[in-house]
């Protein structure tokens, strides 16, 4: 089963993008209602404020851990290919590493 479908339709403010490539190429829904990821490096959005107030949200939040956010930035301008599809060497390069702001 395919947990990516299709092109996300809610209104996403204009100035929102990606914040691990950088682009606002759009984002695709997964299964999990509310819950998108970017169509370019695959990172992962929530597009609701939390699952009590179910508040929709134009601006997604990001689903990593703060503590990820940077070496995924990292490991996209190196290899420019998606979260999901960089082995475990690739992704350790950026995550052992001191972290470079």
């Amino acid at each position: 089963m395919n947990y990516w479908r299709g092109m996300m339709d809610w209104f996403v403010d204009k100035e929102w993008i990606c914040e691990t490539c950088g682009q606002n190429v759009g984002l695709e829904w997964g299964l999990v209602h509310g819950q998108c990821r970017c169509n370019d490096c695959h990172t992962q959005y929530q597009m609701r404020a939390n699952d009590k107030d179910r508040t929709i949200l134009t601006i997604p939040k990001c689903l990593l851990k703060e503590e990820y956010k940077i070496p995924a930035k990292q490991a996209w301008e190196k290899y420019h290919i998606p979260i999901n599809e960089l082995t475990g060497e690739q992704w350790d390069e950026f995550v052992t590493q001191p972290i470079i702001e």
